[in-house]
């Protein structure tokens, strides 16, 4: 069983991609969708990347998703893991991941956790046992902590929306929900392991990012996704607990609340 590492990185992003990369070993590969926006970044490949085990392949333009999917192209077996130019995988990670598909031949998704370097503060908030996932109720994993089996997925057509994510026409995120939730649809079998796989800084909550109008987009087309017409009445819920305390926004509670709407409006356009 090999694991391949697929890692998206776009312009000067290239330059951090070798921090990633761990000693060779013949059950892992690396393939590196190099995304470029200008011609000029191309000649930031560092001469670290020179290996036997790393596969560079280009794709002109933006998007996230565009840019998964190309990398997704590439490999046709084994179990692959997403990844981004910024993080830092422990000794023991790919071990760790090619030990529970092994273990747990029934699953297609497995689901893991990111440490943060103060090691105090958790990512997110996960589920404290291993357990199936069914859908988005609570917890929802990240692109980074995302490995599954290549054929399984493959087989049944699962590619990322391009709809969602960084680099899109619309929506800033929601792209790992999309992907696992296809997936279930199309009845893979996904679990959530409490290990940890990988080091990223936290995430901020209700940091001011949150409250941008291409977020409020992404938030009403994701609950548009999952809900349908209930994402109506949902995103008032949502836009009345978001402003209830009192604090200070980059925009109002209405303005927030109609990009909610029209995030719902482009998913039910554009599905």
């Amino acid at each position: 069983m090999v694991l391949h590492v697929l890692v998206c990185t776009l312009d000067k992003g290239i330059t951090r991609v070798p921090h990633l990369l761990k000693p060779e070993r013949e059950d892992v590969r690396y393939v590196v969708s190099f995304q470029y926006s200008d011609e000029k970044f191309l000649s930031l490949i560092p001469d670290a990347l020179r290996r036997e085990d790393v596969r560079i392949v280009t794709l002109p333009g933006r998007g996230l998703c565009r840019n998964r999917n190309h990398v997704m192209t590439f490999v046709n077996d084994g179990i692959a893991l997403i990844a981004d130019d910024d993080l830092f995988y422990f000794e023991d990670t790919f071990d760790t991941i090619l030990d529970t598909f092994r273990t747990h031949e029934e699953i297609d998704l497995a689901f893991f956790k990111t440490k943060t370097p103060d090691g105090e503060s958790e990512y997110k908030k996960y589920p404290l046992v291993e357990k199936s996932y069914t859908r988005w109720k609570g917890y929802a994993p990240s692109s980074i902590e995302i490995a599954f089996r290549v054929e399984a997925v493959k087989q049944k057509g699962i590619w990322f929306d391009e709809r969602f994510g960084l680099g899109s026409a619309r929506l800033s995120g929601g792209e790992e929900l999309m992907f696992v939730d296809a997936c279930l649809k199309q009845g893979l079998q996904a679990r959530f392991f409490p290990k940890y796989i990988v080091l990223h800084p936290c995430m901020s909550n209700g940091d001011s990012s949150a409250f941008t109008l291409r977020a409020a987009m992404t938030m009403g087309a994701l609950c548009h996704h999952f809900k349908g017409w209930l994402a109506f009445p949902a995103m008032v819920k949502f836009t009345w607990q978001a402003f209830r305390k009192g604090e200070k926004r980059p925009v109002s509670p209405f303005k927030y609340y109609i990009w909610l709407v029209k995030g719902i409006l482009y998913e039910r356009a554009t599905r």
